[in-house]
């Protein structure tokens, strides 16, 4: 079908499929951006464990394999944080920074599941008819 200036035009169906589409691509980018937040949340639970078990060791310097971890960790959530974090490799100090990262981190989290009004999807626009039928 021909529609003005002999362009094809698509119908009503097929717009709305193609808009269907276009919200499930949506809908996909945005389920994986919450797994990454949620990825992260775990990751910084893990370096918790491992701060822990360096606390239970005794040990005086969380080591530096951790450490690096930590700082990329902390570092991607937020530079202030990791700015904080700063050289001190006590585990109790490394630990609280952590745990400030891990709480902005859930609060990302919360923010992204919060419910969100979907897109209205028109099924039909105006069309010539239907203008004329005013």
């Amino acid at each position: 079908m021909k529609g003005a200036f002999g362009v094809a035009s698509i119908g009503p169906m097929e717009r709305t499929c193609l808009e269907i589409a276009r919200a499930e691509r949506v809908a996909a980018f945005r389920r994986t951006r919450v797994s990454r937040a949620r990825r992260s949340v775990r990751e910084s639970d893990g370096l918790l464990e491992l701060i822990e078990e360096c606390r239970l060791r005794g040990w005086r310097l969380v080591p530096s394999t951790l450490w690096s971890a930590v700082v990329r960790a902390v570092g991607d959530v937020d530079s202030g944080l990791r700015d904080e974090l700063g050289i001190n490799r006590d585990p109790d100090h490394v630990a609280d920074v952590l745990f400030s990262a891990q709480e902005v981190l859930l609060a990302r989290v919360r923010q992204a599941e919060q419910p969100a009004l979907a897109p209205i999807i028109p099924l039909f626009r105006d069309t010539p008819r239907a203008a004329a039928a005013q």
